[in-house]
């Protein structure tokens, strides 16, 4: 395989890791796709559930330190 189509691979395995990990899926990319590049499906609930939940821990912080 040559330097350009390694390369090539590289950056569509993560372009699609990228969309995997925001729990969408590749667009013109099929569940066939993903599994012959290792790579797992998406998980669109977990990614909003952990979007929700990390946006709702900040504003839940309180300092219990004392005042001076």
């Amino acid at each position: 395989m040559c330097l350009a189509c390694e390369q090539q691979g590289y950056f569509f395995r993560m372009w699609c890791a990228d969309f995997i990990a925001r729990g969408e899926m590749p667009p013109g990319v099929t569940a066939e796709d993903l599994e012959a590049l290792d790579l797992p499906l998406p998980k669109a609930s977990n990614a909003k559930a952990d979007r929700s939940a990390s946006a709702g821990s900040g504003s839940a912080f309180a300092c219990d330190a004392p005042s001076e």
